[in-house]
């Protein structure tokens, strides 16, 4: 049960977005849980999107000040926090390491995160926090992108390579499922028409985890994974994009490092990125 959710924020409209849908989702799933909203800001200010910076002065003592009352506007942007257990945290640290520091210390069962995404020269060069805090050691992260609205979850896309899928950890899937009375879809896009051995071998390991729940199989031919995905999403109405981790540490990847990005970067809606370093509670 997700009793813990974690929020990161730097006060941007994308970040008050991902809180938005993030209270809405926790009082779906489970109104007790508490939220912590954590702020991760650097001295010196810092540039680009590696780090936090504000424009508020160079001294600690001033951005902490910019910070705290940036806190203290956040339930009149989001009235509903009121309905739950909240605390507000600053770290000075980048972004993916305070979060990491934050879920070692604290069991946290859910990350969400806003993502501006990125394009061109920005996608190659500095990639986002979104996707830095998915490589890292935390639990399961769930991007909301920058115009994504909180919807109910009524189609589930479970997204999957059929390549050393980790099909155990889909408990937090399952969870989300029965809170909203979900569909699964499960898609898998490929450039050849039909599953070789392993492939399909993995396929009925994932069936058997999926066993009583309601759900439907794809197979999409498309020569560009990230092209497939969003085709898929936009047809069927998908309201939450899932990505299995994979065994032998390949978590990082989701798919691959080349193909892991571009979802991060251009998915135009919530995607979940089950993580294989939590245990399920």
């Amino acid at each position: 049960m997700i009793k813990h959710i974690l929020v990161p924020t730097d006060f941007s409209e994308c970040a008050m977005n991902a809180l938005n849908y993030a209270t809405k989702f926790a009082k779906h799933i489970n109104p007790q849980a508490k939220i912590t909203i954590l702020n991760a800001y650097s001295v010196p200010l810092g540039s680009g999107d590696f780090n936090i910076s504000y424009d508020v002065g160079e001294s600690e003592e001033e951005i902490k000040k910019f910070i705290d009352s940036e806190f203290l506007k956040i339930e009149d942007s989001t009235p509903i926090l009121k309905e739950f257990r909240y605390q507000t945290i600053k770290m000075e640290d980048y972004v993916k390491d305070a979060v990491e520091d934050f879920c070692a210390k604290n069991a946290v069962d859910l990350i969400i995160m806003g993502t501006k995404g990125a394009s061109g020269v920005d996608e190659v060069i500095l990639g986002t926090n979104a996707h830095r805090v998915i490589k890292a050691e935390v639990p399961h992260v769930l991007v909301i992108p920058q115009h994504a609205k909180y919807e109910d979850i009524k189609n589930i896309a479970l997204s999957n390579d059929y390549k050393g899928i980790i099909a155990e950890k889909i408990n937090l899937v399952k969870e989300i499922r029965q809170a909203y009375s979900s569909q699964i879809h499960l898609l898998h896009v490929s450039e050849e028409p039909m599953l070789d051995k392993e492939k399909a071998e993995e396929a009925k390991n994932l069936e058997l985890h999926l066993k009583g729940l309601p759900h439907q199989y794809h197979f999409m031919i498309n020569k560009n994974l990230e092209d497939g995905i969003d085709e898929f999403t936009n047809k069927n109405k998908i309201d939450l994009l899932v990505v299995l981790p994979r065994k032998k540490g390949l978590f990082q990847s989701l798919f691959s490092k080349s193909e892991s990005k571009p979802l991060i970067f251009h998915t135009k809606v919530p995607l979940l990125a089950i993580s294989n370093t939590i245990k399920d509670r």
